[in-house]
């Protein structure tokens, strides 16, 4: 069960790097053209913040499962990944909520692009806590 979430949890990261990918580029499209803000961009930053959400949930079931984390990293016994990983999705949800809330739609896709990539280097920041080389690896 360990490997399965392990394995779970280190491939769906691929999920959550597309989806930012995605709103980062929507973001700065619709920032950079002066576009109307349109319900695809809405949808986008709903399925990367969701897509945070998952990675988190299997991260903490990955814990339960093996009690802790250092069984899970016996390199380190810190908690600078899981740590940083909720304040990115702490942050991918505030994005995601002032987005939404947004009046002008200009600031909004500013928004989604800057705050995205602000999401991104938190994650990366995180996925280089773990010993070894983990961002591209398996």
């Amino acid at each position: 069960m360990s490997s399965f979430l392990l394995n779970a949890h280190s491939g769906w990261r691929w999920i959550v790097m597309l989806a930012i990918v995605v709103a980062v580029g929507y973001g700065l499209w619709g920032w950079l053209t002066k576009q109307s803000w349109n319900d695809t961009a809405r949808k986008i930053m709903l399925f990367t913040t969701i897509a945070i959400d998952i990675q988190l949930l299997l991260g903490l079931a990955l814990y339960v499962v093996n009690k802790s984390w250092s069984q899970l990293n016996p390199a380190t016994v810190r908690f600078e990944h899981p740590t940083v990983m909720v304040l990115a999705l702490g942050l991918a949800h505030v994005v995601n909520t002032k987005v939404k809330r947004g009046e002008i739609p200009a600031a909004r896709y500013r928004l989604m692009a800057l705050g995205t990539i602000a999401v991104l280097v938190l994650i990366v920041v995180g996925i280089m806590r773990l010993p070894g080389n983990r961002l591209f690896g398996m």
